[in-house]
């Protein structure tokens, strides 16, 4: 076991708007603020597209395979860490959605994976 203490030392609250793409407008977030790392803990709201990853097989190298699902999603929970590395930022997110109110998908979330409505973030941030 692991033990690392989070001395967060900002925290938002982060809206974003129709059309955003998730991944893309947590980097651009974290870039704005001048954050080494970030962690989200809550999101909640509604997307249009996503796009989802899972492994494809057990053996190593893990290859990882792609879903798109075009539609009206809810989110569930999404929650995951975006960190510095280098000049770029690297955005791992989980999620659980529903369509319809009775059909339930979720794994990794994907650039590509666009907001419907809106979504609404909580996320603990490191200054950098």
């Amino acid at each position: 076991m692991r033990i690392d203490p989070l001395p967060f030392s900002v925290w938002y609250r982060v809206a974003l708007d129709r059309g955003e793409d998730l991944i893309e407008a947590l980097r651009a977030f974290t870039k704005k603020e001048g954050l080494k790392e970030a962690y989200v803990l809550s999101c909640i709201g509604s997307l249009e597209r996503v796009v989802l990853a899972y492994p494809k097989a057990p053996s190593e190298p893990i290859e990882i395979g792609t879903l798109v699902l075009e539609g009206l999603f809810e989110i569930n929970g999404i929650s995951g860490s975006i960190k510095k590395e280098g000049e770029a930022f690297k955005v791992h997110l989980h999620g659980s959605l529903s369509r319809a109110g009775k059909e339930v998908v979720g794994g990794a979330i994907y650039p590509g994976t666009r907001i419907l409505r809106g979504a609404e973030l909580v996320i603990g941030g490191i200054k950098g």
